[in-house]
């Protein structure tokens, strides 16, 4: 992707602009992910962020974490856990006072995620606290991209934010609960079959 890839679209007809992390590992992709964000940004259209740091994509830790941190200080939105949260921050302790530094600072939503204890999400100046939906799990892959999926469309659909959350959570239990990472992750009708079923999220 470079930048007359990023020039070729009309964000305005656009809902969002929503992006994870690996884009900006290398050029000419960082550079035409920046330059989308401020068309994005022009055109009044909010910048959704999945951190996504993978370390074997990048050319060390240093540049990762400096090319990261710059990217989240542009976006409405940033979704991450809290390895990645604490890689930003220098270390996986300071991780959730990152998060909560970038609520303040810059994003209007960011949810910080703990794999089994759940997520704390920061917005409008509290903190939503929402635990997981227990499943036998058979392997990690496609949990981050589900929970995204229905995070997303949730808010979309008009759901309020500690549901969308919840609904992101069950999608990730539903895709770690089944073989396959793509064909794994739930459509609609699965996702309410699953939160009808289910006895519920863990306490926060």
């Amino acid at each position: 992707m470079d930048i007359s890839d990023v020039e070729a679209v009309d964000y305005a007809k656009f809902g969002a602009l929503i992006t994870a992390g690996t884009v900006f590992a290398a050029e000419p992709s960082r550079a035409a992910t920046l330059h989308a964000f401020a068309l994005a940004k022009k055109a009044g259209v909010p910048i959704i962020f999945d951190v996504d740091y993978r370390p074997y994509s990048w050319p060390s830790p240093q540049v990762a974490s400096e090319v990261l941190s710059r990217a989240a200080a542009e976006c409405d939105m940033i979704v991450g856990n809290d390895e990645e949260f604490g890689f930003m921050a220098g270390s996986i302790d300071k991780g959730l006072a990152k998060a909560r530094e970038l609520s303040d600072t810059s994003a209007a939503i960011v949810v910080y995620k703990m794999g089994p204890e759940g997520a704390i999400t920061f917005a409008n100046g509290e903190e939503i606290r929402t635990g997981i939906y227990p499943v036998d799990a058979l392997k990690p892959t496609g949990a981050g991209d589900s929970f995204m999926a229905g995070f997303v469309t949730s808010i979309a659909g008009g759901h309020d934010l500690r549901t969308a959350i919840l609904r992101g959570s069950a999608c990730a239990s539903v895709t770690v609960s089944r073989a396959g990472c793509a064909p794994a992750m739930a459509d609609t009708k699965t996702l309410e079959t699953f939160l009808a079923e289910h006895p519920g999220p863990t306490a926060a």
